[in-house]
């Protein structure tokens, strides 16, 4: 079958930051399903005439399609179309439900290909100018959620962790107290360095600096921005 899918990450928020590749793959797509949270310029990319299909894909809104009626929509304009592009927010292999996505496709015969994009750990890191590994002090990063849908497994996310290696947490507004009591209840120094960046790469981006030990207790303000949260000993 002719018919090709491919999975393009967005990036983090800004359209600049989209690869030349994924460029490419939106200017010549017949139709595009495009998750929440993507810039409105990246849709300029694409032809006069493409089909775009808002599947609104996220956590924390009830008005979010469900999972199969994403995959279902994904193969019912991946049959119809020979060039579909799925344009996922920051990089698809990155909490981003590629693999269900991908078996679909491949199990409805299309041939699909995945093209990265940035996502928002370094973004964040980059709106901080902060590094999230230091010579001599940490030597790996540790990507991660606190958060879990329905019907899944308890998340043991704090499990033999450790204050020199740098953890990202995504989707984590709902979640800075829990993480803060969590780690402070493992033993972690209440002077660990923390840092909340909403909106990495938004006109509108903030980061805010705390210790651990004021983390339980930090109001977030009211904005529909992703939140990002990094602890460890590298953000000093």
């Amino acid at each position: 079958m002719s018919h090709h899918i491919t999975f393009v990450g967005a990036g983090p928020g800004a359209a600049d930051l989209i690869t030349v590749r994924g460029q490419k793959a939106l200017q010549n797509a017949q139709v595009v399903l495009f998750d929440a949270l993507i810039d409105d310029g990246l849709l300029a990319y694409c032809a006069p005439d493409v089909v775009l299909v808002d599947v609104g894909k996220r956590c924390s809104k009830n008005t979010a399609k469900p999972q199969d009626e994403i995959s279902a929509l994904l193969i019912e304009h991946g049959l119809k179309y020979a060039r579909t592009v799925r344009l996922k927010g920051g990089d698809p292999s990155i909490f981003g439900r590629l693999d269900e996505e991908l078996a679909a496709a491949k199990q409805a015969g299309l041939t699909v290909e995945v093209v990265p994009g940035v996502t928002a750990a370094l973004a964040a890191a980059a709106a901080a100018q902060t590094p999230l590994t230091r010579r001599g002090v940490t030597r790996s990063i540790r990507i991660l959620t606190a958060t879990v849908g329905a019907a899944q497994p308890h998340n043991d996310w704090d499990a033999a962790l450790d204050p020199s290696e740098t953890m990202v947490f995504y989707m984590a507004g709902k979640q800075l107290r829990e993480i803060g009591l969590r780690l402070l209840l493992a033993g972690f120094s209440a002077q660990t360095p923390t840092l909340i960046v909403r909106g990495a790469s938004w006109s509108n981006q903030d980061c805010v600096r705390l210790t651990l030990q004021g983390l339980p207790d930090y109001v977030l303000s009211n904005s529909d921005a992703p939140t990002i949260l990094m602890v460890g000993l590298a953000l000093n």
